[in-house]
């Protein structure tokens, strides 16, 4: 059930009546739901009348070239500079709201004294505007416009189908990660009964790797430790690394799942050096595994009381990290399966202190009372 009521939906919409010339942001390297949402919101506002500038802080990374389909996005400080924005009367935060994920426009966004609404399912936040749409049990930012399109009867234009299924799948793992439930489904499964074709998407988004970010994740995969009894992979890929596999840390998306595919592993991280010196950290989680049951032979008939914890699965391991929590205390955020940050300082001494940190965080998970 959505955390926003259809009142909600109804006082944004009549916020947004009078803008003319919105601009639309989103995170730092954006991932699927961050360019799904901007490609749709921009289509939305633009049936309203409205004439939108919809902002990228980076080019398109090649797992995306989906989004090459539609009508380019500005990219700041390539085509469009800040200078250029004196005609925007209100902003669109979309997928974050954090100023460190806005950082390239920062300082503009505090100085502007125009509306700005925010629509995010991130737990971390910042005051960075005037009315929110914030709702953390969403499973992407492009299931809140959904939402918001069927709260106040606002057509889906044929461009909004595709991106607001691209964001929802990618921000669940094509619909396999913890966050996959219900809700996401049914709206999934309204936009396939519109005309979109998973099918298709999934190989453009899947099936179209470039050979240096297949490279790229066999390098971090070489890099794979395993730590605290298997429960903490650590992978770390330093930026002479990623520049030899003629990968860019674009590329780097998805590569901190690979780990979580062992049994034992609980959180997985991912640390990535880029060309500026600052390390990017990807925090995943999942619950421990259940204790595997296996059958008794010397009980008979299918009783559940024939089937015993299997002796190599130990228990009270509790119910998990808050990854998002550890990304916090390094400056960062997200959510409690999935979160990153930025952070300074050299890919060792960046390891070895995530590391320490999460030692401590394990110890404190498997003993609460202590």
């Amino acid at each position: 059930m959505s955390a926003l009521d259809a009142r909600s939906f109804t006082e944004a919409t009549a916020r947004i009546t009078s803008w003319k010339h919105p601009l639309l942001i989103s995170h730092d390297k954006p991932d699927g739901d961050a360019l799904g949402a901007l490609v749709a919101m921009r289509s939305l506002l633009r049936s309203r009348g409205a004439e939108v500038v919809a902002l990228l802080f980076d080019v398109i990374p090649d797992r995306y070239a989906v989004f090459h389909r539609y009508e380019p996005m500005r990219i700041l400080g390539l085509d469009i500079q800040t200078t250029d924005l004196v005609d925007i009367d209100s902003v669109l935060v979309l997928d974050t709201c954090t100023y460190g994920q806005v950082d390239p426009i920062a300082d503009w966004l505090r100085g502007s004294g125009v509306p700005k609404l925010a629509i995010d399912h991130h737990v971390t936040r910042d005051d960075l505007a005037d009315y929110y749409l914030i709702d953390e049990s969403a499973a992407a930012t492009c299931l809140i416009l959904c939402d918001w399109a069927k709260a106040v009867n606002w057509p889906i234009t044929a461009e909004a189908l595709d991106t607001l299924f691209v964001g929802m799948a990618m921000d669940t793992g094509w619909f396999r990660h913890s966050n996959t439930d219900r809700r996401v489904l049914e709206a999934a499964a309204d936009l396939v009964a519109r005309g979109v074709d998973p099918h298709e998407l999934y190989r453009e988004l899947y099936q179209c790797e470039t050979p240096a970010r297949v490279r790229l994740a066999g390098a971090a995969l070489g890099t794979l430790e395993l730590l605290l009894e298997d429960r903490l992979a650590v992978m770390a890929l330093s930026a002479d690394t990623v520049t030899g596999a003629g990968a860019t840390p674009a590329d780097t998306e998805d590569i901190v799942n690979e780990p979580l595919r062992i049994g034992s592993v609980v959180v997985s991280v991912l640390l990535v050096e880029a060309a500026d010196g600052v390390i990017r950290a990807s925090f995943r989680s999942k619950p421990p595994a259940e204790p595997r049951a296996e059958w008794n032979p010397d009980l008979s008939g299918a009783r559940a009381d024939a089937l015993l914890p299997h002796p190599l699965r130990s228990e009270g391991r509790g119910t998990g990290l808050d990854v998002a929590k550890v990304a916090q205390a390094f400056g960062g955020g997200g959510h409690t399966r999935a979160a990153g940050a930025r952070i300074s300082g050299t890919l060792p001494a960046v390891r070895r202190n995530i590391i320490d940190y999460l030692e401590r965080a394990f110890l404190e998970s498997s003993h609460p009372d202590a």
